[in-house]
């Protein structure tokens, strides 16, 4: 049995970012994580196919926040557009492509406000407990290991969801002014 996953374009514009979205439940899931092994046809995982429209739209997003002569915009193409062409079928490449869409979810709110309707909770397990803890670890070591990114997200999500991972920064008592004196 294969089972598609439709993606709408992601919205480029603020206007076009509040329309509802068309996303069904559970798809961030299956982008980020893959498609539950009965689902899949010899082997093959069919949310990749979405996941490489969905590097695309990311592209075309990133063209409008940013321009199309902007340094930085046309680095982060290249990079995007070069995982995206990578098969698939192959673990590391499929991990690679989803440690891009980790890594857009946890720094633009703009591709996370897209999944909102369709994967709440566990947009907002990842955004607040998962990629502030993992995802630091990850750029230090320059983003070289998607894999394990993505391993470890999942591992944090399906074992720990929910829990607070990372010790809370004292927001007002007497820990807060602790933090605020120097030592």
């Amino acid at each position: 049995m294969q089972t598609a996953v439709y993606v709408e374009p992601l919205p480029t514009t603020p206007a076009e970012a509040r329309k509802t979205s068309a996303i069904p439940e559970g798809a961030l899931r299956r982008l980020l994580f893959g498609a539950p092994f009965a689902e899949r046809v010899d082997g093959i995982d069919p949310s990749l196919g979405q996941l490489d429209c969905l590097l695309g739209d990311i592209i075309e997003l990133l063209r409008a926040e940013h321009g199309a002569e902007s340094r930085a915009f046309r680095q982060a193409e290249r990079e995007i557009t070069d995982a995206a062409r990578a098969q698939s079928d192959v673990g590391r490449c499929a991990a690679a492509k989803r440690g891009l869409l980790l890594f857009a979810l946890w720094r633009d709110p703009e591709i996370a406000r897209r999944f909102e309707a369709s994967d709440a909770q566990l947009l907002a397990h990842l955004r607040e407990h998962v990629l502030p803890v993992v995802g630091p670890i990850y750029l230090q070591n320059l983003g070289q290991r998607p894999d394990s990114f993505v391993f470890l997200c999942a591992v944090l999500t399906a074992l720990w969801g929910g829990v607070q991972l990372a010790i809370p920064e004292p927001t007002s008592g007497a820990g807060a002014e602790e933090a605020d004196t120097p030592a």
